[in-house]
């Protein structure tokens, strides 16, 4: 099946069943053990209804850690990057635990349709504002693709934040450093009709910033003078490339 052809299902075949339960406790048991992880705020989250998480992304990690600590309180979709599914093996894996791809560097609107999909069906999606991992630790700017969702479904936003990830596998490293993991749920943000995109974006990046603050990892909304820092490695690194990626699109919904 091809990448485009992905789509969102919300009854699972058994054998799909089984895989995406014992990959969650599978997963729980090594954070618990190797990560010695703390889960804090499912409080926060409301029980029914359509409903974004919006976290940081700092680590390969996070994807799979963000959807462990919500399983058996609500049900999740997630998004990755297309390439993923490449691999057969990690595609089945990625249907179990119901991902589905978004192609990077463009405006997926096949990608915006199913998210549509599954907040309309008063579920739920779990996304990175940021569209990719921080190469210090520090918050990137989200892109306006939440903003987008947000004013589509009118639904609320739970802020997480992910930390101890960037310690344990930060970017460009292959092998893991033992840490202490924690996964922190926000209250809920509820918007206006008025909010733009930008306000949307915004708000949900100072509230990650407020969590990871107030739970030991001290961390300022990104502001514009990162978003410049951010633009001038991609070019560099994209000239230092024998392939360089196009240039981002204007509008940063593919960025999800």
């Amino acid at each position: 099946m091809k990448k485009s052809e992905i789509e969102v299902s919300f009854k699972q075949r058994l054998d799909l069943l089984i895989v995406h339960h014992l990959l969650a406790w599978l997963c729980r048991l090594i954070f618990k053990v190797y990560g010695r992880w703390k889960v804090i705020g499912l409080e926060n989250v409301p029980r029914t209804g359509s409903l974004i998480f919006a976290a940081n992304h700092a680590s390969y990690i996070d994807p799979v850690l963000g959807w462990a600590a919500i399983y058996g309180t609500r049900k999740m979709w997630g998004i990755a990057r297309s390439e993923l599914w490449d691999n057969k093996i990690l595609a089945y894996l990625l249907e179990a635990i119901q991902v589905f791809p978004v192609r990077r560097q463009t405006a997926d609107r096949a990608m915006l349709r199913k998210a549509f999909t599954v907040l309309e069906h008063g579920y739920t999606i779990g996304i990175f504002p940021e569209g990719t991992r921080t190469y210090d630790g520090l918050l990137n700017p989200g892109q306006p693709g939440i903003g987008l969702m947000v004013q589509k479904i009118k639904c609320p936003v739970v802020p997480a934040a992910l930390i101890g990830t960037f310690e344990m596998l930060p970017r460009n490293q292959k092998r893991s450093k033992r840490v202490s993991l924690r996964v922190i749920f926000g209250k809920p943000i509820l918007f206006d009709e008025k909010s733009s995109r930008e306000e949307i974006t915004t708000r949900v990046m100072a509230d990650i910033a407020s969590l990871m603050t107030q739970n030991g990892c001290p961390m300022e909304p990104p502001g514009p003078e990162r978003a410049e820092k951010l633009l001038a490695r991609e070019k560099q690194e994209a000239a230092d490339s024998p392939h360089p990626l196009p240039p981002l699109p204007k509008t940063g919904e593919g960025e999800l």
